[in-house]
């Protein structure tokens, strides 16, 4: 893919997002592969751009590209990349669906790292983020009739339950998981009413863990990987940070008052705080949040043990650790 890469710079730079093709000791190289992109880094003349490549077919990816690239035009500067080039077609010289943004400096720290000063940074920076505000939430390319009067995160949950069952379903037997999604269904649909009272939707990363946040100097933040971008809840941001069920490495550890400060900080940063919500009220969805990420993401997990052969010794176990660890949490909360 690297030479594929060079070539497709040096004879359509703009193909790539770049004004000039790269040159002598101009940098070619891969920063990262994730389940459903391969990203790299192409700097030429001075400019940095990275390349999002597809490492599935357009039809399976868990969300279309083009909701991410429309996204990130809706991103203020200094928050995220900017949206480039989106290539959805495979008939290109690169055979595959890409998209182009620009680079983002930073480094991704590990949760003992994070200071009490950085987790106030993020929220501060989640407050930009969210300030502009939507009457409806849904996707972000959806036609504004089509979009959703409200977050049903009940109805959410309900709706992946039967994706698991129909796409998974020896998941979903499992008998700690059926026992705990009717636990946690239970819990969301309590919840839904605080839900009901939101007033206004913003632009929400939609996967604000650990490995998302880019950090600059000591406190400067800034997201990659804008994939579940969508127009919802700003909680949902506030809740994948970490709380107190976490993972290693995607979570940050979290007491409930580290929890509460950060609420506060958001919402006193934030230009919408009574669309938002009360701290009350932005707890109880946050956690909510919380809940249903790290469940639904544990059953990925199970399906990973069950159906990836290639995965290394140490990926396997990490996997295991993280569904065992959220299943034990689950139950001592709703046990």
């Amino acid at each position: 893919m690297a030479d594929r890469l060079v070539c497709l710079a040096g004879q359509a730079p703009a193909a790539v997002g770049l004004g000039s093709s790269p040159g002598d000791g101009d940098e070619v190289r891969l920063l990262g592969q994730g389940e459903s992109f391969a990203a790299w880094l192409l700097e030429a003349g001075g400019q940095r751009v990275v390349v999002r490549i597809a490492r599935r077919p357009v039809a399976e990816l868990p969300r279309p590209m083009g909701e991410e690239f429309h996204g990130l035009s809706l991103v203020s500067a200094g928050i995220g990349p900017q949206a480039l080039v989106l290539e959805e077609s495979a008939d290109n010289p690169l055979g595959a669906p890409y998209m182009v943004v620009s680079f983002v400096p930073g480094r991704i720290l590990p949760p003992g790292e994070w200071t009490p000063a950085l987790v106030r940074a993020h929220a501060q920076q989640m407050a930009g983020l969210h300030a502009q505000r939507f009457d409806r939430c849904g996707d972000i390319t959806a036609p504004v009739e089509e979009r959703r009067e409200r977050v049903d995160i009940a109805g959410q949950f309900s709706a992946g339950l039967d994706w698991w069952a129909d796409n998974h379903p020896a998941v979903l037997a499992e008998p700690d998981v059926t026992r705990l999604a009717r636990a946690v269904g239970a819990y969301l649909r309590d919840a839904q009413k605080t839900f009901d009272r939101l007033e206004s939707f913003a632009l929400i990363h939609g996967d604000l863990m650990l490995p998302n946040i880019l950090v600059d100097g000591d406190t400067t933040v800034r997201y990659i990987d804008w994939e579940w971008s969508e127009i919802g809840d700003p909680a949902q941001d506030l809740a994948y940070l970490g709380g107190l069920i976490t993972v290693d490495p995607w979570h940050l550890p979290m007491t409930r008052a580290r929890t509460r400060d950060l609420i506060e900080v958001y919402l006193a940063a934030s230009e919408h705080r009574a669309a938002t919500g009360t701290v009350e009220e932005v707890l109880v969805r946050r956690d909510a949040w919380e809940v249903y990420e790290r469940f639904l993401t544990s059953l990925h997990h199970r399906s990973l043990l069950a159906g990836r052969l290639d995965m290394t010794g140490s990926e396997r176990d990490m996997y295991a650790l993280a569904a065992a660890h959220v299943t034990r949490e689950l139950d001592r909360r709703f046990g």
